[in-house]
C-alpha cells in the first residue's frame, strides 16, 4: 500500500477496525498491473441496492482469480477499473436491500461469486450466497467450498474414482491439490502428491506419505516407484505447463486424465488420437461452475460434514492482514504460498 492507504489503516484501526464515519478501509486497483498496483484506502461504506446485501467481511481466501483480474487476463469475468479484489469471502450480513428478506440478518455467509472482499464491507446480490455451516469457521468457510468442492467433482464426476486405483495430483501443495489427495484417499485410493521443496513437509503433515518432488530429474519414474511401478488410474493437473506432457506417459490403460487449469502459464498440446488410442486413457477437463451439485444437496452435506468432523482438513496457509495483501500477491505469482492463504478483515 502506498502512503495515505497506509495511514487511513492506522486510523481505521484506532477508530475500530475501519469503522470510520461513514467509511471503510478498501483495497482498490485503478488500472491494471501488477501486486503493486494495489492501494489501500479509504472510500464511503456501500449501501445495497434490490436484491444485494452487505457483509461485514470476515476473511478473504488468496484466489488466484484475484490475481488474474487485477492482471486483466480473465475475459470472462471482467470488471471495472477502479476495482476492489477479493472474490471468495465470508462475513455477517448487517444490512439488507429492498425486497430482501431480513432474515438474511446476522448470517454468516459465503460470497464467491463477486469481488470486493479485500474492504471492510462488501456487496453481494443475495441468490449468489451461500450459508456458511455451522460447526466451520468463518476462517475456514472461505476456503473450504471452492477447493474441496472442485476436488471432490473433480474426482467422482469427471474421474470416476474407484477404491484401489493409484491417484496422482498436481500442484499437490495448492488448496484443491490437499483437499483432492485426501478425498481420493478417502474414497480408499492410492495416492501420490506431486510439489516441491519445502512444500513437501506441508503436504506430508496432512497425512500424505508419497510425495514426489517435480523439480528433480526423474521424477516421473520416482512416481511409479511409489505403486510398484505401474501407470495412473486418475490423473489430476490444475497446474499444466510443460510438465503436463508427462501425464500422457504416466497415465495408466483406462486411465483419466483431468485438467482443471494451468497455474504454471500454460495449457499442454491436446494429444494426437493415436496417442489416446495407444495408451487407451481418457482426457478431459473441468470448471466448477459447470458441474456443481445444488447448495444442500448430497454432495454439500457430505463435504460439509467431512470438514466439520476433520476427516478433511482445510489446507489454511498462511494469514495476513489486509493491509499485506501486496505482499501476498507477490508470494503467490512467485508460486512461494501453500495451501491457501487468508486475508484477515474483521476475522471472527
Amino acid at each position: 500500500p502506498r502512503g495515505d492507504g497506509q495511514a487511513a489503516a492506522r486510523a481505521a484501526d484506532r477508530e475500530g477496525r475501519g469503522d470510520l464515519i461513514g467509511g471503510m478501509r478498501a483495497i482498490l486497483v485503478d488500472e491494471p498491473g501488477p501486486p503493486e498496483a494495489m492501494r489501500l484506502a479509504t472510500v464511503p461504506r456501500p449501501e445495497p441496492a434490490a436484491g444485494e446485501v452487505r457483509l461485514h467481511v470476515a476473511y478473504v481466501g488468496m484466489n488466484p482469480v484475484d490475481a488474474m483480474a487485477r492482471r486483466q487476463k480473465l475475459a470472462w469475468m471482467p470488471v471495472r477499473w477502479p476495482f476492489t479484489p477479493g472474490l471468495e469471502h465470508t462475513g455477517v450480513v448487517d444490512a439488507v436491500g429492498p425486497g430482501v428478506d431480513a432474515a438474511w440478518l446476522g448470517r454468516r455467509v459465503l460470497s464467491r461469486a463477486s469481488f470486493g472482499g479485500y474492504a471492510d464491507w462488501s456487496i453481494a446480490p443475495v441468490d449468489t450466497l451461500l450459508t456458511v455451516p455451522d460447526g466451520i469457521s468463518l476462517r475456514d468457510g472461505c476456503v473450504y467450498r471452492g477447493a474441496s468442492f472442485t476436488a471432490w467433482h473433480a474426482l467422482y464426476k469427471v474421474a470416476r474414482v474407484q477404491p484401489g486405483e493409484r491417484v496422482l495430483v498436481h500442484s499437490a501443495a495448492g488448496p484443491v491439490g490437499l483437499m483432492a489427495l485426501q478425498i481420493a484417499r478417502d474414497a480408499g485410493a492410492t495416492v501420490v502428491g506431486l510439489c516441491s521443496g519445502s512444500k513437501i513437509d506441508w503436504v506430508r503433515s496432512f497425512g500424505i506419505e508419497r510425495v514426489v518432488d517435480y523439480r528433480t530429474a526423474g521424477w516421473p519414474d520416482r512416481a511409479r516407484a511409489t505403486v510398484g511401478g505401474a501407470g495412473f488410474d486418475v490423473i489430476l493437473d490444475g497446474n499444466g505447463g510443460p510438465d503436463a506432457l508427462q501425464n500422457y506417459e504416466l497415465v495408466a490403460p483406462l486411465g483419466r486424465i483431468v485438467f482443471l487449469g494451468a497455474t504454471a502459464g500454460g495449457y499442454p498440446p491436446v494429444p494426437p488420437v493415436n496417442v489416446l488410442i495407444a495408451k487407451s486413457c481418457l482426457v478431459g477437463g473441468m470448471t466448477l461452475r459447470q458441474v456443481e451439485d445444488v447448495p444442500g444437496g448430497a454432495a454439500d452435506r457430505t463435504i460439509a460434514d467431512a470438514v466439520r468432523n476433520g476427516r478433511w482438513r482445510v489446507p489454511v496457509g498462511d494469514e495476513v492482514a489486509l493491509e499485506d495483501v501486496v505482499e501476498l500477491h507477490r508470494r503467490l505469482e512467485a508460486r512461494e504460498l501453500r495451501g491457501r492463504a487468508v486475508v484477515r478483515v474483521a476475522g471472527e
